[in-house]
């Protein structure tokens, strides 16, 4: 059991890590629309761990030639948008969990949007607040047929 106080608005210092928190996810956000894959990376620990949508079922870092081949697969700005984002922090750790919206037009496809779950645990090393590990999911339908359910949002039940 940890005998960290976990930091709330009435402790020193929690405004200027929060702030800091909120400009590095600020800096993902323009990164994803500008398609701009070594300021993705750069948001991120060298050795993150990775639990993507997409396989393999983990991955440590993140490549940056991989994500932009995968960027050039929308057209235009990727939108990111986080929702209900509620953030805990400590002195050199810090748990963030949201529900996101991802949209955009991918080529050959059309406009897609879709939420997925996140969660993030971010250190601060040397002053600066990074992303250590991510985690994104989407919950799928329990009737057999296993499909992701990238229907829903958070109005709906």
């Amino acid at each position: 059991m940890s005998n960290a106080v976990t930091k709330n608005l009435s402790t020193p210092g929690f405004q200027s890590d929060r702030a800091q928190i909120d400009a590095l996810f600020e800096q993902l956000n323009r990164a994803y629309a500008d398609h701009n894959a070594d300021a993705i990376v750069a948001a991120y620990t060298r050795d993150a761990v990775i639990y993507d949508l997409a396989p393999p079922l983990m991955h440590r870092g993140l490549d940056a030639k991989y994500l932009a081949e995968w960027l050039a697969t929308w057209e235009g700005p990727l939108g990111m948008e986080m929702h209900d984002l509620d953030i805990t922090i400590d002195d050199h750790l810090a748990v963030a969990t949201a529900l996101s919206k991802m949209y955009g037009t991918k080529k050959d496809e059309g406009y897609k949007e879709f939420w997925v779950r996140t969660t993030f645990a971010l250190r601060k090393i040397h002053g600066q607040w990074l992303i250590a590990h991510d985690h994104a999911s989407v919950p799928f339908y329990m009737d057999g047929s296993f499909r992701a359910a990238v229907d829903l949002t958070p109005e709906s039940k």
